[in-house]
C-alpha cells in the first residue's frame, strides 16, 4: 500500500481486555485478556486511510495484572525509541485498564518531557468489554487514541496522555473508579480540552531490572501495624500507607510508620479514597515523621513514583528522595 507522507503512527500493544475474548459474547465479563495480536485490533479500526500508516509491535499480549517492573522497562524503552524516530509521528499504547494508571504515571514521569520536547503525544487506551462482546468499546477507544496522536501538533496536546469513552486526558490523571463501568478510568479525570501548559516530570528512564522494595500498606480500623514490622524487618525500602479520608492513619500504624521512617525507610501518605488531594501536613505531621504526602496521587500510582524517586536519588547520589518525588 503506498502513502504520501513517509511519517507513521506507532500502535504498541501490551494485552489487557482490548485484546481479550468472552467465552461467550452474550456475558462479556466472564473473559480471558490478552488473546488477540494488536495487528489484529488494528485491522478492525483500520478501514480508511484516515489515519495514514499505522505500523505495530506487539510489546507484550497478557492480562494487566500481571503488569510487571521489567515489562515497563521494556515498554518504556519502546516508547523512547518511537520519539526519538522522525518517522514516527505518535505512538498508543493497548493495554489493559486493571493497571494502566501505574503506567501512565510511569511513562509520565520519565518521557512526559522527551514527549513535550519532540512536539508528540503518547496515547493510552484500552477497553472494559473485550474484543468480541456487543457493543464492546474497545474499537471506539483505539480511533479515538489514533486520532489524538495523530492531531496531537494541531491541538497542542503534547506528552503522556490517555482517552477511554471518548475522553482524552493526562495519563497521569488515570484512576480506576469502578469494576467495569465504560468510563471507570476517566470519570474523576480533567478532560483535555486545549494546549497542555502542565510541567513534565523528568525522571531518567530506568534501565535496570532491580527496583526498589515499595509495598502498599492499608490504614483500617483495627490497624496492628505488624505488617510494616514485618516489612522493614526484611529490607523494604519504601512504604506507602493507604491512609483513610484525608490520608489519616490509624495510630497504632502510624507509630510503627514512624519508626520505619527512622530506620531510612521512605512512607508516602495517601488516600484510599477514590479522588481527591492528600495535602501536606492534613491531618498529619508528615515534616516531624519525615513522611511525604501523595497530593492526587492514588497507592497504586504513587508506589510507582516511590520506586522511580528512590532510583533517581541512587542515581544522583542524593538522600533527597522527597525532592523528586514531588516533581512527578
Amino acid at each position: 500500500m503506498f502513502f504520501m507522507s513517509t511519517q507513521y503512527l506507532l500502535l504498541l500493544g501490551t494485552g489487557g481486555t482490548i485484546a481479550g475474548l468472552a467465552m461467550d459474547a452474550q456475558k462479556p465479563l466472564n473473559y480471558v485478556a490478552g488473546q488477540l495480536p494488536v495487528e489484529g485490533l488494528l485491522e478492525k479500526v483500520q478501514e480508511s486511510l484516515e489515519f495514514g500508516e499505522v505500523r505495530t509491535v506487539q510489546v507484550a499480549n497478557i492480562d494487566s495484572r500481571n503488569m510487571t517492573e521489567d515489562l515497563l522497562v521494556k515498554l518504556g524503552w519502546a516508547v523512547k525509541a518511537g520519539l526519538e524516530n522522525d518517522e514516527v509521528s505518535g505512538i498508543v499504547i493497548t493495554h489493559g485498564t486493571d493497571t494502566m494508571e501505574e503506567t501512565g504515571v510511569f511513562l509520565h514521569a520519565t518521557l512526559g518531557k522527551l514527549a513535550s520536547h519532540y512536539k508528540k503525544a503518547v496515547v493510552l487506551t484500552g477497553a472494559m468489554l473485550p474484543a468480541n462482546a456487543d457493543h464492546s468499546d474497545g474499537q471506539t477507544n483505539l480511533k479515538s487514541a489514533l486520532y489524538l496522536a495523530k492531531e496531537a501538533r494541531l491541538l497542542q496536546q503534547f506528552g503522556i496522555l490517555a482517552v477511554m469513552a471518548g475522553k482524552p486526558c493526562l495519563a497521569r490523571d488515570l484512576s480506576k473508579q469502578h469494576t467495569h463501568a465504560l468510563d471507570a478510568l476517566v470519570v474523576n479525570a480533567r478532560e483535555l480540552d486545549g494546549p497542555i501548559h502542565k510541567r513534565q516530570a523528568d525522571l531518567q528512564l530506568p534501565a535496570q531490572a532491580s527496583w526498589p522494595w515499595v509495598e502498599i500498606v492499608t490504614s483500617h480500623a483495627g490497624a496492628s501495624g505488624r505488617l510494616v514490622d514485618m516489612l522493614v524487618a526484611q529490607g523494604v525500602q519504601g512504604i506507602v500507607v493507604a491512609g483513610t479520608g484525608q490520608g489519616s492513619v490509624n495510630k497504632v500504624l502510624a507509630d510503627q510508620l514512624i519508626q520505619a521512617a527512622l530506620n531510612d525507610v521512605a512512607v508516602i501518605r495517601s488516600s484510599r479514597v477514590g479522588a481527591g488531594a492528600v495535602f501536606s501536613e492534613i491531618p498529619e505531621p508528615d515534616t516531624a515523621w519525615n513522611w511525604l504526602s501523595a497530593r492526587d496521587l492514588n497507592p497504586a500510582k504513587s508506589r510507582i513514583a516511590l520506586q522511580l524517586a528512590l532510583l533517581e536519588a541512587n542515581s544522583r547520589k542524593t538522600d533527597d528522595w522527597q525532592s523528586i518525588f514531588a516533581t512527578i
